[in-house]
């Protein structure tokens, strides 16, 4: 009976500490508790965006700074944001879903008045609900690997019609890769029929595309360092010979 009273005084003892919450001062303590810390599921970036965080260090800075102590905080914070991101996403795919399910129920039009009424517009909250449906969807340990891939080329995956286990596959095979190199891919391995209204003049794009950048180029307040015009050069020289190797006639 003592050491059931003296078990139960400890416990009531609002001074006392949990090993866990002794872990989380020490933690906060130390610096490396956030507010991500059992919230949010944080991926690693990929090491292109990486590599991109460590090129914004390096090009500007003053001399003054530290890039290599700065470079792991960055990325960090980059995850975090990310993280963040992701899990809105998410949120706001449940709950269209949720209301889907309600306003489908009444006249044809009623979901789509309801979305723009609520967010301005029809494709942004539709592309959140199909992020949620594909990310409920798929096993737990795909979820990371989901997750850190280029948000628009997710909701291009969703919306394709074509076997699961064949997305299932799709996003195992994800190794980084940009949105656009991501997109192709799609295309790639879900082409849309011919008769989709989706199908688009792949060529005509290029043209617009170019046709953009080239008056983007001569604004005046168009200005680049020598390392951005060299990345930009060697870009066109590759896309020069992708050109000349497409050539039909």
């Amino acid at each position: 009976m003592a050491n059931v009273n003296a078990l139960l005084s400890e416990r009531l003892n609002p001074n006392r500490q949990s090993p866990k919450m002794a872990k989380m001062a020490q933690a906060s303590a130390t610096g490396n508790l956030t507010s991500f810390s059992g919230i949010f599921s944080i991926s690693d970036l990929s090491d292109p965006e990486k590599q991109l965080l460590e090129k914004i260090l390096e090009e500007y800075t003053t001399g003054e700074q530290n890039p290599a102590q700065d470079l792991p905080k960055l990325i960090q914070l980059t995850s975090e944001v990310k993280a963040i991101n992701t899990q809105a996403i998410i949120l706001h795919g449940e709950r269209i879903k949720k209301a889907h399910d309600i306003l489908i129920q009444y006249k044809e039009g009623a979901f789509t008045t309801w979305l723009i009424a609520t967010y301005g517009n029809r494709q942004t909250p539709y592309n959140f609900m199909q992020y949620y449906e594909l990310h409920t969807k798929i096993p737990k340990k795909l979820h990371a690997l989901i997750d850190s891939m280029p948000k628009q080329a997710v909701y291009t995956l969703a919306s394709r019609e074509g076997d699961f286990e064949k997305k299932l596959e799709f996003i195992e095979t994800y190794q980084g890769e940009t949105k656009t190199e991501l997109l192709a891919k799609i295309r790639s391995w879900f082409p849309l029929p011919d008769k989709d209204k989706r199908q688009t003049n792949v060529k005509e794009i290029l043209i617009q595309g170019l046709t953009r950048l080239h008056k983007l180029v001569k604004h005046h307040a168009f200005q680049l360092t020598r390392t951005e015009r060299n990345q930009m050069q060697e870009l066109i020289e590759q896309l020069s010979i992708q050109l000349n190797q497409k050539i039909t006639r």
